[in-house]
């Protein structure tokens, strides 16, 4: 059985395409710009770096209210990404970061 259609009409919405038009082009701008602010925690959870990651998640989400993706790998890996960049990288470092280095980019970034 077919479901109902809804019944997009400017007399169901109340606005007009071009209203709803604006309002999906601000939607999809407004989950991109969150997309922008996201931080990726990559980590190598053989190696016992889990409980850095969930540290160094709880402080951001703590200090800036920014929510952070935990990712287990292997490698030996212990990578963060605000967005599209790369803004800490264990490999290319070879260390972890130092207490409040990665909060410091962040607030650099965000102008905080």
């Amino acid at each position: 059985m077919l479901g109902k259609r809804e019944d997009m009409s400017e007399e169901s919405t109340g606005k007009s395409w071009q209203e709803l038009k604006q309002q999906i082009q601000q939607e999809i701008s407004t989950a991109s710009e969150r997309e922008k602010k996201r931080l990726t925690i990559t980590y190598c959870g053989g190696c016992g770096y889990e409980p850095r990651a969930e540290a160094l998640a709880f402080e951001v989400g703590r200090e800036l209210g920014i929510a952070a993706d935990l990712y287990r790998t292997t490698g030996g890996l212990f990578e963060v990404d605000f967005g599209e960049s790369r803004i800490f990288s264990k490999l290319m470092l070879g260390r972890f970061p130092e207490e409040g280095e990665v909060l410091k980019t962040l607030r650099a970034r965000l102008g905080k």
